[in-house]
């Protein structure tokens, strides 16, 4: 959570002040010759490595208005010294605001936004609370505790009450249920939450439960500010709703697209007001991958038709194959927000093909990810847990300690590896009783195995148990494996057969994608009219044979020399 909104007090204290103290952050407002600055101590094991990285990124910030500026005074061990932004945050607003006052402020922390992205840094936790006022009303946007390069990142699927960021302004993608990738679009659907407080009194979706707010974010449309405040004007209230889309792809692709129309509403008279067509000069610099899949609707359709049986005991597990680059992975993420809709878990690993330590291993990355959702769950739901776990291992447990650092802590079992000659065959026999104790109809398992042509013998042995036997309520495997990485030798060979003939396995492949699939991949990533996108299909498509990933490479490409 950020702690920006924990600035205020009096201004300028008499003496050294403490603003706010927790286990992960003190905040003092310190006197320095004749002026106040802002003194942060990140708190705990990492506090050291989390100071240098917010101090590099106001580094990177500097000169920046509308940020948080390092404060020039010597530097103090284990604190982040920045200037003293004022005293009033937007949080501590009387809301909602006048419409007026609204859209300049509004244009303000746009402005400091754009600059920020011009800069390469993604904030990741914009609120009203990290945003502090000067006695002139300027906006300055701290706490970049959570701030990062504009390179992607991917969250994981963390339990609700662990998600990175303040969850009522939260992107749908910084969830980690979307499986798309977290850039600079995440800051202006934060942006747009924070308006639209500022315009009707209460963020989007209210606050509160994290469970509900996940699934509100994900699934549930905004009412349009206008709607809930008339004296909103109607422009405004569209530039809001466009900024909170869901789908990256579908909202606002740079903050200086945002503060063109919003520029544009502060100059404009009332008639030029209400011709404004929001994002019309909203250009991205740089080409971004498409969140969504195109021409893939029937392989969704059959990857949740297999969850749902999979919830009824009908489908133990699917298989995803396909050339690399054909987008499987891409494919099974999307079920990350259906499983999410049924409140249950979506845990996932990956094989690594020149690796062959635990670490590396797909299924245990899978499983220490598990570890860590239950361990998130409160006490009394631990303790549930956690007896039937060791009732379903009995004397594995001890195993499953020695194996998996999460069920160590989570069943509170001395590490005993036993017989180490049968131990690799009760780990597995243990694994598929973890699941079975866990997975249910109200809190369903997906568990995704990627690059399952690397797998070894230990993963092998826990899936064909999932697959071959009874199965498991409420729990899918699913496999995605590379066509033509292996041969007849290899090890996933001869289970890949077998399995595609068992009884409630399901099998997709895939395969690159047709000339309209093409045209429509073209189109979403360039933003353009499909009519317009197949000239351009049509010439990249001998180089990329319909392949998504190589597509995406050579319209990369081919946008950058105007081809």
């Amino acid at each position: 959570m950020g702690t920006g909104g924990l600035l205020s007090g009096r201004h300028p204290p008499v003496q050294a002040e403490t603003v706010q103290e927790s286990e992960h952050t003190r905040v003092t407002r310190l006197p320095v010759a004749g002026r106040t600055v802002i003194r942060k101590e990140p708190l705990g094991p990492d506090a050291r490595r989390r100071v240098r990285h917010e101090v590099a990124t106001l580094e990177r910030l500097r000169g920046v208005a509308g940020v948080a500026q390092l404060a020039e005074v010597p530097r103090q061990p284990g604190s982040i010294m920045v200037t003293d932004a004022g005293d009033t945050t937007l949080a501590g607003l009387a809301k909602p605001l006048a419409a007026g006052d609204l859209i300049g402020l509004a244009v303000a922390l746009t402005r400091a936004v754009a600059e920020m992205h011009h800069r390469g840094v993604v904030h990741r936790d914009i609120t009203p609370a990290n945003v502090v006022l000067s006695r002139d009303g300027t906006p300055c946007l701290v706490d970049f505790a959570l701030a990062t390069s504009l390179a992607e990142v991917r969250p994981e699927f963390t339990h609700h009450t662990e998600i990175v960021g303040t969850l009522a302004y939260l992107a749908p993608e910084q969830t980690g249920r979307t499986g798309r990738p977290v850039d600079q679009r995440a800051d202006l659907y934060a942006l747009g939450a924070t308006l639209y407080e500022l315009a009707t009194g209460a963020p989007p979706f209210g606050s509160g439960d994290p469970l509900r707010l996940t699934h509100d974010h994900l699934a549930r449309v905004a009412v349009p500010p206008a709607k809930v405040n008339p004296a909103v004007p109607e422009p405004l209230s569209d530039i809001i709703m466009h900024l909170l889309e869901k789908e990256p792809d579908d909202r606002y692709q740079t903050a200086d697209g945002v503060l063109h129309d919003l520029e544009r509403l502060r100059d404009a008279g009332p008639r030029a007001a209400a011709e404004l067509r929001v994002g019309e000069r909203d250009i991205p610099p740089r080409l971004l991958p498409p969140s969504r899949l195109a021409a893939r609707d029937p392989e969704v359709a059959a990857l949740r038709a297999g969850f749902e049986d999979a919830l009824a005991g009908r489908c133990r597990g699917v298989l995803v194959g396909g050339p690399a680059g054909v987008g499987k992975t891409a494919l099974v993420d999307e079920l990350r927000p259906v499983v999410t809709d049924r409140d249950g878990w979506f845990v996932a690993g990956r094989f690594d093909q020149h690796r062959r330590d635990l670490e590396s291993d797909a299924l245990h990355q899978a499983f220490r990810a598990l570890g860590r959702l239950l361990l998130a769950e409160p006490e009394h739901e631990l303790a549930r847990i956690r007896g039937r776990i060791l009732a379903a291992v009995g004397p594995n447990a001890g195993l499953l300690s020695r194996m998996q650092p999460e069920f160590a802590a989570l069943l509170d079992v001395p590490p005993d590896v036993g017989d180490p000659l049968t131990a690799q065959v009760r780990m597995q026999r243990a694994a598929v009783k973890v699941l079975g104790a866990v997975a249910s109809r109200q809190r369903p398992i997906v568990v995704f195995v990627d690059d399952l042509q690397w797998a070894g013998r230990m993963t092998l042995g826990i899936a064909d148990l999932v697959l071959s036997e009874e199965p498991i309520d409420g729990l899918l495997l699913v496999g995605a494996y590379r066509d033509g990485d292996g041969d007849a030798t290899h090890l996933t060979a001869a289970p890949l057969s077998r399995w595609l003939e068992q009884p409630g396995v399901r099998h997709l492949r895939l395969a690159n994608l047709s000339g309209p699939g093409l045209v429509t991949m073209v189109a979403e990533m360039l933003h353009m009219d499909p009519a317009r996108a197949a000239g351009l299909a049509g010439t990249i498509g001998p180089y990329t044979s319909g392949n998504p990933t190589r597509r995406w490479n050579c319209s990369t490409r081919c946008a950058a020399t105007a081809c």
